[in-house]
C-alpha cells in the first residue's frame, strides 16, 4: 500500500505564494502607470484607475477569505502563534486604509488627470505595505496553515477566491496570475484546474491576457 505524500492530506499551499506573486508585481508596477498619463488626458486615467479598482477589489476578496476562513482557525488550533495572527489582521486593516485612500484619489485623478502623484504614492505605500505582509505571511502563516489546516479548508478558500472574480475575466485574471510565474509554477498551477479550464486557457485565455496587458501597459508582456 502506497503511503499518501504530505501534500495529499494536508494543503499545499505553494498555489498562494504565485497568487502572492502576481499581487506584487501589479500593485508595484501601479505607481509608474499613473506617473506617465499624460496631463489632462482623463480616458487614460480612468483606464489605469479601473485597473486598480479591479486589482482592490480581488485583494479584497483574497484577504476577505483569509479573515474569514484562516484567522480564525489558526487561532483556535494554533493559540501560541496567536500575536502573528493578530499581526496579519492588523496588517489587514493597513492595506484596507491605504486601499480607501487610493480610491479616493483614484476618482479625483479620473475625474482630471492633471495632477497623479498623490495617487502615486499612495500606491507606492500601499506596495511596500502588501509586500511587507506577504512576505511575513509566507514565511510564518503558510506552514502553519499547511499543519493546521485541513485540505477541504483550503480548498474551501480557493473556492471562495476564484468565485469572486467575474467570469467574463476569469481567464485574463490567470493570465496575470501566470505572466510572471516561472515554467514550474506554471505547470504546477495549471495542473490544479479542470480541464475545461486548461482548454479554455489554451484556446482563448492566452490571446484574451495578451490584448488587455497591451492595452494596460502599453507594451507586450515580456516571456510569455
Amino acid at each position: 500500500m502506497t503511503t499518501p505524500t504530505a501534500h495529499t492530506t494536508r494543503p499545499d499551499t505553494r498555489e498562494m505564494v504565485v497568487v502572492h506573486n502576481c499581487f506584487r508585481r501589479q500593485f508595484a508596477a501601479l505607481p509608474a502607470l499613473v506617473r506617465r498619463v499624460p496631463a489632462g488626458d482623463t480616458a487614460r486615467a480612468a483606464e489605469v484607475v479601473a485597473f486598480f479598482e479591479e486589482l482592490a477589489t480581488a485583494l479584497h476578496h483574497h484577504h476577505s477569505s483569509e479573515d474569514d476562513l484562516l484567522w480564525p482557525k489558526l487561532l483556535d488550533r494554533a493559540p501560541t502563534d496567536a500575536a502573528l495572527v493578530l499581526r496579519m489582521e492588523e496588517q489587514h486593516e493597513r492595506i484596507s486604509e491605504l486601499l480607501s485612500l487610493a480610491q479616493s484619489q483614484g476618482a479625483a485623478f479620473t475625474a482630471d488627470a492633471v495632477d497623479g502623484e498623490p495617487l502615486a504614492k499612495t500606491l507606492t505605500a500601499l506596495s511596500a505595505a502588501l509586500g511587507e505582509h506577504l512576505g511575513e505571511e509566507e514565511r510564518h502563516i503558510l506552514p502553519m496553515a499547511e499543519q493546521f489546516m485541513t485540505l477541504a479548508e483550503w480548498q474551501e478558500m480557493g473556492d471562495r477566491g476564484r468565485a469572486s472574480i467575474p467570469k467574463d475575466r476569469l481567464l485574463v485574471f490567470l493570465g496575470f496570475i501566470l505572466q510572471g510565474a516561472t515554467p514550474e509554477e506554471r505547470r504546477m498551477f495549471l495542473s490544479e484546474m479542470p480541464f475545461a479550464a486548461r482548454m479554455a486557457w489554451s484556446i482563448l485565455g492566452r490571446r484574451a491576457f495578451r490584448k488587455d496587458y497591451r492595452r494596460i501597459y502599453r507594451t507586450e508582456p515580456a516571456d510569455f
